[in-house]
Parts: C-alpha cells; structure tokens; sequence
C-alpha cells in the first residue's frame, strides 16, 4: 500500500512537460528531440516564441524530404500517382473496418466527411473494396451518391491526364 502511495505522489510531484531539445552532434548535425541530448555537445529547451527555432526545425523536416527524394527520383510519374493510389486505398480500407467495428460495438464512429476524405485523396479503390468485402457503407444512398461522385471525378481526370 505504501508502495502505491509513493508511485502516485511521484506522478503527481513530476509534471509531464513537452519541450523540444535542440542537440548540436560533434560533427556539427543539428537534431530536435523531447529527450533532451545526453550525449550530445548542447542541450537547451527551445522557446516555443522563438523564430530561428522553427526556421531549424522546418530546415530539419525539409532535409528529411530531400533524403526521400533519391528514392522516389527512380519512379515515373504514373508509378508514383499508383503508389499513392496504392497508400491511401490502404487508408480508406482501415478506416472503412475501424469505422464498421465501432458501428457493431456501439462506440464513437468516424465521420463520412472524413472517409470522403480519404476517398478523394485516392483512396476510393480501397473504398470500393470495404464497400463489397466487409459489407460497410453499401446501402446508404446519400454516401453511395457521394462516393460515386468522388469516383467520376478520378476516373474522369485520369482519363483527361492519360489523353495529354
């Protein structure tokens, strides 16, 4: 019991804080952690006001992309528009089960607005597949009407872009 008590007094007396730590390597390597850089030259919070610490941090994001790039740099334009296609189906398909469990549990259920959502991002494949395998959203006919808008207007526009 007193075990008990002390692990609580010890939550509660150690407020959770959520800083951001911007470490400077030896090499010169800038990173942004919560865990502060133990073994790293500087380690000091950064001001959530503090201009140049986004500036670091958004120059940190956008090195991350340029070291995608190289691997994406391989694939042609369509084999990048079917890996997005390929991504967000994976997307839509969870969302579409999630959302279907929650509905035989009785819990909070996703919105349509968001599978739409996810639909017009190029997910309406993995949609379509929800919609005959697992049974969820295939008889509402304000959502079919909706979804099969979203349908038109990709399979039109790929049609437009595969013209051209």
């Amino acid at each position: 019991m007193r075990r008990v008590a002390a692990l609580a007094s010890l939550s509660v007396a150690a407020p959770a804080s959520a800083e951001v730590y911007r470490c400077v390597q030896p090499d010169g390597v800038v990173q942004y952690t919560d865990r502060g850089c133990a073994s790293l030259d500087a380690s000091q919070p950064l001001a959530s006001n503090d201009p140049s610490a986004l500036a670091g941090l958004l120059q940190h994001a956008e090195s991350g992309v340029h070291q995608l790039l190289p691997w994406l740099g391989g694939l042609s334009l369509w084999q990048l528009v079917l890996l997005v296609y390929a991504l967000m189906s994976l997307v839509c398909f969870v969302a579409y089960w999630r959302d279907k469990r929650f509905a035989v549990a009785g819990a909070q259920r996703t919105p349509e607005s968001r599978l739409h959502l996810y639909e017009l991002l190029g997910g309406w494949p993995g949609g379509f597949l929800a919609q005959r395998l697992i049974r969820h959203k295939n008889r509402k006919v304000a959502y079919q009407v909706k979804f099969w808008l979203i349908v038109a207007v990709h399979l039109g526009l790929l049609g437009y872009w595969a013209l051209h």
